[in-house]
């Protein structure tokens, strides 16, 4: 009678265990799949948000500005403050505000060389930023 409840209790432990593993292996799977899938959502929004800073620009040196591309620019600043943490929203929009001041004064004629520089090199920071979070060798 010993030997049959300590086989019956093995066989429980057995499954009890297995359940556990699978439970916890099903949880990490999880977990992997929503961070590849934020991953991926954030790779697309940091594109559109450089991509609408290009198109801005181009606006502004040709003395366009119908102001679609500040609106994308905002668009993609809101999505990158839904998915990213302060250290990469935070100066995405700061960096908004900058890039449509400078550009408007482009589209005007009256915007100093350095004011145009200074914004690059922010951008360029942020493009760091980005490829930080995202987890890519810079």
């Amino acid at each position: 009678m010993g030997t049959a409840i300590v086989g019956v209790a093995g066989a429980l432990l057995g499954v009890l265990t297995g359940g556990l593993l699978q439970h916890a292996l099903a949880a990490r799977t999880r977990r992997w799949q929503r961070e590849d899938a934020l991953g991926k959502l954030k790779q697309a929004v940091y594109a559109e948000y450089l991509r609408a800073i290009s198109a801005s620009y181009g606006q502004a040196v040709a003395g366009e500005r119908t102001r679609t591309e500040d609106a994308r620019l905002h668009a993609a600043t809101a999505e990158i403050e839904v998915l990213a943490g302060a250290a990469v929203s935070g100066p995405a929009r700061e960096l908004t505000t900058a890039v449509i001041d400078v550009h408007t004064k482009i589209a005007e004629g009256g915007v100093e060389e350095a004011s145009v520089t200074a914004v690059d090199i922010r951008r360029l920071k942020l493009i760091a930023l980005f490829k930080s979070d995202l987890g890519i060798e810079p």
